[in-house]
């Protein structure tokens, strides 16, 4: 033996590298077979999918982003991403290839990408790095995820609901004209004091469509003094006790006709509260701070103001001065603080007025 070895020796040695040689056969078996199913997941993906590297050119494609792109993998392979698939990001500091570039390891935006056919599609697009085995940056992977018919149905449901409010400020304002309609003295009463609650409820940053339900809430709150006789309503002097409770009943008449309807606002709740007080001393239940709806809060001060500002059968207007002083004096007493600060700023510093 040339090497010095045995036959014995040799044998043994052949029949280790045939063994090697096996394991290495199937190593790149199992390789290839892995590599096959991640092509496949790759190619099946719902959402289009998009290996770039560094310099901006594309490695790698899968059929869906093909599909949302509108060019073949073929017209894809080796140009440049923001050719084929352009959005606003593009030759910005915003682009996903730059953040990766500077250290982000996860980009996730919505964005408007254009097409083949020059048509717009929304998508929300994932960006992660691509490194080598060193660790080093090689590209980035982005998944494009379209939300076009999302979008749409959004567009549909808000469509609805515009129909829906409209519809149902037709109501709410027919139900107001009917209850003016039948106490002449407080004609107005009602859209003053809506006007106010709005005004209010901006100025406390609350959301428009939360504004709307205290306009709207506002509008009706004296829905239920349908259930009192007119003679009451219009009768001038003051009231007897017998006769003020018969008027103290009208929330919670008015919170029954409502309490049924589905409003997307605690309209039928705030109706309800409005004339509940922070130390307790309102009705109908004698409500302290923490149970008293917002919303009934921001209508108790409206209601207060605009109240003691107008003429009534049994007295005559006190004055808007008067209704700033009641609420100012009953500031964390009766009402709530904030509400007051924001009213008195209304009418004191940005010259508001309930006309």
């Amino acid at each position: 033996m040339s090497q010095g070895l045995t036959e014995k020796e040799l044998k043994l040695e052949v029949s280790n590298l045939r063994k090697e040689v096996l394991a290495l056969r199937q190593s790149e078996k199992a390789s290839k077979i892995e590599l096959a199913e991640l092509n496949q997941i790759f190619q099946t993906v719902a959402d289009g999918v998009i290996v770039i590297e560094k310099d901006f050119n594309v490695i790698r494609v899968n059929e869906t982003f093909t599909v949302l792109s509108g060019f073949s993998e073929q017209e894809i392979m080796g140009r440049k991403c923001y050719e084929i698939f352009p959005g606003t990001l593009c030759h910005t500091p915003g682009c996903p290839m730059v953040r990766i570039s500077c250290c982000a390891e996860r980009i996730e935006y919505e964005v408007e990408k254009q097409r083949r056919n020059r048509t717009k599609i929304p998508c929300i697009v994932t960006a992660t790095p691509l490194r080598g085995s060193d660790g080093k940056l090689l590209g980035i992977v982005e998944n494009f995820k379209d939300v076009s018919r999302l979008k749409r149905i959004q567009a549909d449901l808000q469509q609805s609901f515009e129909k829906f409010r409209k519809a149902m400020g037709g109501i709410i304002q027919a139900i107001s004209l009917t209850i003016e309609k039948r106490d002449p003295h407080t004609a107005g009463h009602q859209r003053r004091v809506a006007k106010l609650s709005r005004a209010i409820a901006t100025d406390m940053g609350f959301s428009w469509d939360r504004i709307e339900g205290i306009r709207m809430a506002a509008s009706i709150h004296d829905l239920g003094k349908i259930h009192v006789p007119a003679a009451i309503l219009s009768r001038p002097g003051r009231l007897s006790e017998a006769e003020f409770a018969i008027i103290k009943v009208h929330p919670q008449i008015g919170y029954d006709i409502l309490k049924g309807i589905e409003f997307p606002w605690p309209i039928a709740q705030t109706i309800l509260q409005h004339h509940e007080r922070m130390d307790g001393s309102g009705y109908p239940f004698g409500l302290f701070a923490e149970d008293i709806l917002e919303e009934a809060r921001i209508l108790a001060v409206a209601d207060v103001v605009e109240a003691m500002s107008s003429h009534r059968p049994y007295r005559p207007a006190c004055g808007i001065d008067k209704a700033l002083e009641e609420i100012a004096k009953g500031k964390g007493v009766l009402y709530d603080p904030k509400v007051v600060d924001v009213c008195l700023n209304l009418f004191l510093k940005k010259k508001f007025k309930l006309k």
